[in-house]
């Protein structure tokens, strides 16, 4: 029965690509290296980065501009992330404020009255609706 092959580890696979990339490098001609590299390597941004400037096909002040706008990239989506779960816990609660769990209706004077957070023992947004 013939053996398997090992699968190569994630430090050796790096390494590989990093050779392979020393000898791309030196072929390309296109303007965007970063998107290209990212295409044929198979590799997310900050890796491609990382990679690029460790073979030298990216000079230093222009690699850490690069990493700074893709760090604010990420802060970015991170911030719209949570934007969106927040927008869909309120949207969870449509009867529901700061002050009220539930809205049972409004005055004639428009002050909302129902039962309170406070009365169903949690915070506001605290966690899902037990209904």
């Amino acid at each position: 029965m013939p053996k398997q092959k090992k699968k190569p580890s994630k430090s050796e696979r790096r390494d590989a690509r990093l050779i392979k990339a020393r000898q791309w490098v030196l072929t390309y001609q296109g303007s965007h290296i970063v998107r290209a590299y990212r295409k044929r390597f198979n590799v997310d941004i900050s890796c491609a980065l990382k990679d690029l400037g460790e073979i030298g096909a990216i000079p230093s002040e222009k690699l850490a501009a690069l990493q700074r706008a893709e760090q604010l990239r990420l802060q970015a989506l991170r911030r719209k992330r949570e934007e969106k779960k927040l927008q869909a816990v309120e949207d969870s609660y449509p009867d529901s404020d700061d002050t009220f769990f539930f809205i049972a209706g409004y005055t004639s004077g428009g002050a909302p009255y129902g039962v309170t957070w406070e009365e169903m023992g949690m915070e506001p947004w605290d966690s899902p609706s037990p209904w």
